[in-house]
């Protein structure tokens, strides 16, 4: 009886370890980048969805951006054309650069010249990729040149900062770019580089938009929470990094292109 007892005991510890294990597997899996990675449509699908969103698409053409039609969000929005496998890449991760080098970067970048201690440290505070937050901002700001990097003076005598076009809208970027500045305090470059990358970490990068692409066409979600409306975004900043990767021969994060059925 003493051996049978013995028995069923240890059956019953194996058993409850087992579904332990076995739950702690599941749950690992299920939180997974890669799991997460479900595909909800099919492109076609996504590509219809994107061409009749509530936030329509634009693209540059004669120097003036227009909406652009479904071509020429395929052509942008299409993972088999992509020029650049950095915009499905990572940006959660960090990556190892020295600080001379960022120096070296942003060296003739206008008002993000000698800031590179501001953005290695959003990167080691926000968990967000240095070279990407560089490559945004140039994007953003026209290599640190543009009316709202360069700071916009109110009535109170206060200048503020947005390097990230963040609540910057096409129809007036400077005015509603420097209001949103002013809301957040941005009232020097080093605060909005850090503004920058909290707000891109907590509202993209948590909600599992963590690549340029995710960013700009969320295909989980299509049409919904986009970052930017200019088709050519993702690529144009992905092309960017992948001149300082090969430059500086940086160690690529996981790249993914896995995203619909």
């Amino acid at each position: 009886m003493i051996i049978i007892k013995f028995l069923k005991d240890r059956f019953a510890f194996i058993l409850g370890l087992t579904i332990i294990i076995v739950f702690v597997i599941l749950l690992i899996i299920f939180e997974s980048p890669f799991f997460k990675n479900y595909q909800t449509h099919t492109y076609e699908e996504a590509l219809q969805i994107q061409t009749k969103s509530d936030s329509p698409a634009v693209t540059q053409k004669d120097n003036k951006f227009v909406y652009a039609k479904k071509e020429d969000i395929d052509k942008y929005m299409d993972i088999e054309k992509s020029q650049t496998d950095l915009q499905f890449m990572d940006i959660s991760k960090k990556v190892n650069i020295s600080e001379k080098d960022v120096k070296e970067i942003l060296k003739d970048k206008g008002v993000l010249k000698g800031k590179e201690k501001a953005f290695l440290d959003a990167q080691e505070k926000h968990g967000v990729n240095v070279i990407y937050l560089m490559s945004h901002a140039f994007i953003e700001t026209g290599n640190g040149n543009s009316e709202l990097a360069s700071g916009v003076k109110m009535s109170n005598g206060k200048t503020f900062y947005n390097f990230y076009g963040i609540g910057a809208f096409d129809q007036d970027a400077v005015e509603t770019g420097s209001s949103f500045a002013r809301k957040q305090d941005w009232t020097s470059p080093e605060k909005a580089i850090h503004g920058g990358a909290k707000f891109v970490k907590k509202d993209y990068l948590n909600n599992d938009q963590n690549t340029l692409y995710k960013m700009r066409w969320n295909p989980y979600n299509p049409g919904q929470h986009l970052y930017a409306t200019d088709v050519n975004w993702a690529t144009s900043i992905g092309k960017i990094m992948e001149h300082y990767y090969d430059k500086y021969d940086l160690k690529k994060a996981d790249i993914n292109k896995n995203y619909y059925k």
